[in-house]
């Protein structure tokens, strides 16, 4: 789909939910995320082919932030644009690089002392290593023609070194996986997956830097296309689900003195949600993770001493 003269979105579906890359068609052609490892062959080539755009046209494939779903065909990209350059958040790189990186430290790192995690193998989705050739960290620009460019956004809280765009010219702020909302939903409406921000307080700057910005419209690597007061309506719904979550893990810990483990936390959050597919709940171990470790450091929480999986205690 066109979204303004030579940006494109291109659509697919990955788990019933939609998976978006942005692509910008000036002088210096750029390509942001490459999907799971089947779609750039599926997906991404197709709709090039039909724009008449050759792959070998591309000059530069970001990567928004480290997710199979964002990543995993970056290998099947470059493949066939030998002169393009792959690029990612600096403080992203080795997970971006190597899908066992991007599971042994996203996805798995809480297995040892909390039981939670993914398969310990990587997907299929995950696609094959690829070196990245540049990083960013932010307040980088992007010259698509003379008079059009990119600006590159430092925008972390769901990882470390996560990535955004921001086109001045057209008021225009491709997102990746930044905000959050109260979930990710399906295609077809229903919620998909819980929100997977990690660290909270700097999740909470992200959303505040997004609303000092001249957003007219957002594009996000899930969600509906947003414009206007619906953008400061997701903005604001992604702050109350953090409040939520700090008022139920609290409420929750005082209820049950002998403590709590972050799958007992996770429960407890996803049905004060409501309407996450019990099936995703795991997901919910980044930021049910993220406000333990925020409440352990304002004291509000601590350690029951030795415990295994780890349980917290209300102070």
């Amino acid at each position: 789909m066109e979204l303004y003269k030579n940006a494109y979105q291109i659509q697919s579906l990955f788990g019933g939910r939609n998976l978006f890359q942005y692509l910008f068609a000036g002088r210096n052609m750029l390509l942001v995320d490459s999907g799971i490892a089947e779609t750039p062959e599926k997906t991404i080539f197709p709709y090039l082919d039909g724009l008449k755009v050759r792959p070998d046209e591309i000059r530069l494939v970001i990567t928004t932030h480290p997710d199979l779903d964002h990543q995993g065909g970056n290998a099947a990209m470059m493949r066939v644009a030998p002169r393009a350059w792959l690029g990612c958040g600096a403080a992203d790189r080795e997970m971006v690089e190597d899908p066992k990186t991007l599971f042994n430290h996203r996805y798995n790192y809480l297995m040892e002392y909390h039981g939670v995690g993914l398969d310990p193998d990587p997907w299929p989705e995950a696609g094959e290593a690829r070196k990245v050739d540049v990083t960013f960290s932010g307040g980088e620009s992007i010259r698509l023609a003379d008079d059009w460019w990119l600006e590159v956004l430092h925008v972390p809280g769901h990882s470390r070194g996560h990535l955004a765009l921001y086109d001045p010219k057209h008021r225009a702020a491709f997102v990746g996986d930044a905000i959050h909302g109260r979930g990710c939903p399906k295609a077809e409406g229903s919620m998909g997956i819980p929100v997977t921000y990690y660290y909270v307080d700097i999740y909470l700057s992200t959303l505040r830097y997004f609303e000092t910005l001249g957003i007219d419209v957002l594009y996000s690597g899930h969600w509906p296309t947003m414009r206007g007061e619906e953008i400061r309506d997701f903005i604001a719904e992604s702050r109350r689900t953090v409040e939520l979550f700090d008022r139920v893990i609290l409420a929750n810990l005082e209820k049950n003195p002998a403590g709590l483990t972050l799958k007992d936390l996770i429960d407890a959050v996803a049905n004060a949600v409501g309407d996450w597919p019990p099936s995703s709940w795991g997901l919910a171990m980044f930021p049910v993770k993220g406000h333990m470790d925020r409440l352990e450091e304002l004291g509000r929480v601590r350690r029951l001493e030795g415990a295994r999986p780890v349980k917290w205690l209300s102070r």
